[in-house]
């Protein structure tokens, strides 16, 4: 799995256009992603010790993937920036945002591994797994709370 250097990964999606800039902030578009990403949290939450008991990591894998896609996509609609590929959405929030600590080759990773359960078939292991699954709950709480804030600033 190689992943590109950050500063590349940004520039390429900068050169390509597939960082764009929205008219307006769609703040109704980033409740209802916060919303969906907390309903879909709270869904999985009794779930997880199933399905990591039927080592179904890959379902796992791409469900916790989907929540912190929605809610950096969310966050993001306050910026007016779009994107349309997940990378571009990461390399913007890593090259952008480095006070939130979000590390570019952990967050890629999570995006390579999804894509390879989403298009290749690709199962995730245990280990893999159990080496992410702290990194999973922790950037989903940090977005979860950028996106509060952003949002509670709105009212």
């Amino acid at each position: 799995m190689k992943i590109d250097y950050l500063k590349i990964a940004y520039d390429k999606c900068v050169d390509s256009g597939s960082i764009k800039k929205a008219n307006e902030v769609d703040s109704e578009k980033a409740k209802t992603l916060l919303e969906n990403a907390e309903l879909d949290i709270d869904s999985f939450k009794d779930a997880t010790a199933l399905f990591e008991k039927k080592n179904n990591f890959g379902l796992l894998w791409s469900n916790h993937y989907e929540i912190i896609r929605q809610l950096v996509a969310g966050i993001l609609l306050f910026e007016k920036v779009i994107s349309d590929n997940h990378k571009c959405l990461y390399a913007y929030i890593c090259t952008k945002h480095q006070e939130w600590d979000v590390d570019w080759k952990t967050i890629e990773t999570m995006r390579l591994l999804r894509n390879g359960v989403h298009y290749d078939g690709r199962p995730v292991s245990a280990e893999t797994w159990k080496e992410y699954k702290l990194k999973f709950e922790i950037y989903t709480k940090t977005f979860i709370k950028i996106l509060k804030e952003k949002l509670k600033n709105i009212q």
